[in-house]
């Protein structure tokens, strides 16, 4: 599977050769999809975890259909892997909703081409921050990575990864409300 697939070619390619598709998305996704529900179920035991990896394929599966509009596969199967997780903590009724990245920034995104429009700016946002404070961004509000792993990974206290999520939250916020989001 190629490194820049698009939605569309990857849904072709799973309705062609489902069987060597989903070899390919495991291998090349099935890290990160593991990382997300480890992250969002933690304290459920492996085979909870595992059964969630399992369901966000069998929804990727199901979603053949909007796979193609994607702007980005992996962006794509990870919303299906914390979607799966979360569905997994509400089914054991351990509701601890994991913090998402709209808690403080409740949009109105109903309108499909409002919708675009704002993923589109969170998505240039995110790209134009210093690399460092992207991969703690992506790492808290995509992996659900907890403050203290980001902390100890990236070699800073957890204080400043706090600081650090809450000034780029903040100019997040700021970009929407210039793009004519009402927050």
């Amino acid at each position: 599977m190629d490194s820049e697939i698009s939605g569309e070619e990857l849904a072709a390619f799973l309705q062609s050769e489902p069987e060597r598709a989903f070899a390919s998305l495991v291998e090349r996704y099935g890290g990160v999809v593991k990382t997300v529900c480890a992250n969002t179920l933690s304290g459920f035991c492996r085979e909870d975890i595992e059964e969630a990896v399992a369901d966000s394929f069998i929804g990727l599966w199901r979603s053949l259909d909007r796979l193609a509009g994607a702007a980005s596969v992996k962006g794509y199967i990870i919303g299906i892997a914390r979607n799966s997780a979360i569905d997994k903590l509400k089914a054991a009724k351990k509701i601890v909703p994991p913090v998402m990245l709209d808690e403080d920034i409740d949009a109105d995104m109903t309108d499909e081409v409002a919708r675009r429009e704002n993923i589109e700016t969170v998505r240039r946002t995110i790209d134009n921050m210093p690399p460092f404070e992207r991969e703690i961004f992506v790492r808290r509000y995509y992996l659900y990575e907890r403050v203290k792993s980001i902390a100890e990974h990236m070699g800073c206290d957890e204080k400043k990864v706090e600081n650090i999520l809450y000034r780029y939250k903040e100019k997040l916020k700021a970009e929407l409300i210039k793009g004519g989001v009402n927050l």
